[in-house]
């Protein structure tokens, strides 16, 4: 970001930022002389100017030709000031609202459809502390499925899938996926996939219809944590 862009932020107009900067190169100067160096129209630089004295960053000589002078940079940090003002009770405000926001009810189940909601969800999904138990419709080569999952691993997250192994997924399983997916077993699958995350959040995807259910009600979650466990310890390993 340039000096022009860094003092439009403090709330200075384009025009305003090129004719200060200017003036703080030239030292005193004439309106005309402003205009072209910093390239501010002579149509417009008086009133430029004029916003910029009442902004304290010019002063006005009393030359027998008009002259201004840039007032010590110093003025600048006001500006900031003001800004840091506001930004702090922003921060303030903002949480408020969070704590509003989380002591607000929310909804435990939410159904949608399609492609893109279903990246959505994935994207929003939290990152595991202590466990992440995945059903597996397709296992096709996403590299930050690879990345998640290794850095997972290292993080000692019990992290384990139940995937669809049949002679179409076979070989991806066990060229790519079990690398870094150690603790994954067989399971007939029809078209559902599913992960679940720390007790807290879920989603369950209905692959031929389209279909999410994203869950958010720890009750739910739990039971099947425990269906989960059941099946997975029942299940067949990938040899």
């Amino acid at each position: 970001m340039n000096e022009i862009q860094e003092l439009k932020e403090l709330g200075l107009t384009e025009y305003e930022a090129k004719a200060y900067t200017t003036l703080v190169k030239l030292g005193k100067s004439s309106s005309a002389e402003i205009a072209k160096e910093s390239g501010v129209s002579y149509g417009k630089i008086y009133s430029v100017l004029s916003t910029l004295e009442q902004k304290h960053l010019v002063k006005v000589v009393p030359e027998k030709t008009k002259k201004f002078i840039a007032t010590n940079p110093e003025n600048l940090m006001k500006l900031i000031k003001e800004k840091e003002t506001i930004f702090e009770d922003l921060k303030n405000k903002v949480k408020e609202m969070k704590k509003i926001y989380e002591s607000t009810p929310k909804e435990a189940i939410i159904i949608v459809q399609g492609k893109r909601n279903f990246y959505k969800i994935v994207k929003k999904q939290p990152k595991p502390q202590k466990y992440m138990y995945t059903i597996r419709y397709e296992t096709e080569r996403q590299p930050i499925w690879k990345r998640e999952h290794t850095a997972y691993l290292k993080k000692g997250i019990d992290d384990k899938a139940l995937v669809r192994y049949t002679e179409e997924t076979k070989k991806n399983i066990k060229d790519w996926w079990i690398k870094f997916m150690p603790h994954t077993r067989k399971l007939e699958n029809e078209g559902i996939a599913m992960s679940m995350v720390d007790d807290k959040y879920m989603f369950i995807v209905f692959t031929k219809a389209n279909t999410i259910v994203e869950i958010t009600y720890k009750p739910f979650i739990k039971i099947m944590k425990k269906m989960f466990k059941e099946t997975y310890k029942n299940a067949e390993e990938i040899k």
